[in-house]
């Protein structure tokens, strides 16, 4: 059913009179008629009845307004509804997360997004790395955070935070009544690593210039995991700042002094031809997290 020829119908019912009909609309009679003629072919049934007055509904005519007045706003919701999802203002919006920065970091993000963007559903997937860029490749994430992103041709990544890292120790470790833990406390050390290396790859320099070989007796799913093994006495690992956000029995944190200095980062990916103004509106919030905080330089 045309939208148009069934607004077309409801005025020429309200108004009982096709040239006022034609009027409130701006159009002339003639279009008028022949747009509720079409309207009534299609039904297959006279909606109007010619008086000396006007018009007057059939009993069909009747029984289409009990209805058309429903249908004409359910079209006026959901045209709206179209038009704030293509603003960004509405819709959905699927988020790759994985490991320690759901601890800390992407809290802030999405509570910074969803302030201005409270009709948009956030959806959070917990996956893997190699597993975010197949989603972000086919389109069911629009954005992916994880530590040390691998370069795609066709894929962004910008670094949103760089955090320090710190030693994860058992309370009954000797090393726990240090304050501050430095590599050559853990040269004999038992450490726990993540399967995909983030933190590890982040320290080949600062490992190079101490002369340090992790002994890893463990590998874990993530960081988070990694504490996890800690708190069950597996060893220990090194873990960025945002970790210290977990609560765990028979666990302890301490800063990792070098004299390099060593930061691990986190990046958000997406694609390159993504033209989502959900994707802008969400990396306008990194950008702003970005400004507040400190970003040390680079390792050479």
């Amino acid at each position: 059913m045309d939208v148009r020829r069934l607004k077309y119908f409801i005025v020429t019912a309200e108004e009982r009179s096709i040239s006022r009909a034609a009027e409130r609309l701006h159009i002339t009679q003639p279009p008028l008629t022949r747009h509720i003629q079409s309207l009534e072919e299609e039904l297959g049934v006279q909606l109007f009845t010619r008086t000396s007055w006007g018009v007057e509904l059939t009993q069909a005519g009747t029984a289409l307004l009990k209805h058309a007045h429903n249908i004409s706003a359910h079209i006026e919701l959901a045209t709206e509804q179209i038009r704030r999802v293509a603003s960004g203002q509405a819709g959905r919006i699927d988020i790759g997360v994985f490991g320690s920065a759901m601890l800390s970091i992407i809290p802030q993000l999405l509570r910074s997004f969803s302030a201005t963007h409270p009709d948009v559903k956030v959806v959070l997937h917990n996956t893997p790395k190699e597993r975010q860029i197949g989603a972000l490749h086919q389109g069911r994430i629009l954005v992916a955070f994880d530590r040390y992103l691998p370069e795609f041709p066709n894929i962004v990544s910008e670094v949103v935070c760089r955090e320090p890292l710190w030693v994860v120790l058992n309370r009954d470790n000797p090393l726990s009544s240090l304050s501050r833990v430095g590599l050559d406390d853990l040269r004999n050390e038992p450490l726990i690593d993540e399967l995909d290396q983030s933190v590890f790859i982040a320290c080949r320099k600062l490992f190079k210039h101490h002369s340090f070989e992790p002994i890893v007796v463990q590998k874990a799913a993530d960081l988070i995991a990694a504490a996890i093994m800690v708190s069950g006495g597996f060893g220990t690992a090194l873990v960025p700042e945002s970790i210290l956000n977990l609560q765990l029995p028979n666990v302890v944190f301490r800063p990792l002094v070098t004299e390099v200095e060593c930061m691990i980062d986190l990046n958000c990916a997406y694609r390159k031809d993504e033209e989502s103004p959900l994707l802008n509106d969400l990396l306008a919030c990194v950008h702003a997290y970005k400004h507040t905080q400190r970003q040390p330089s680079d390792i050479d």
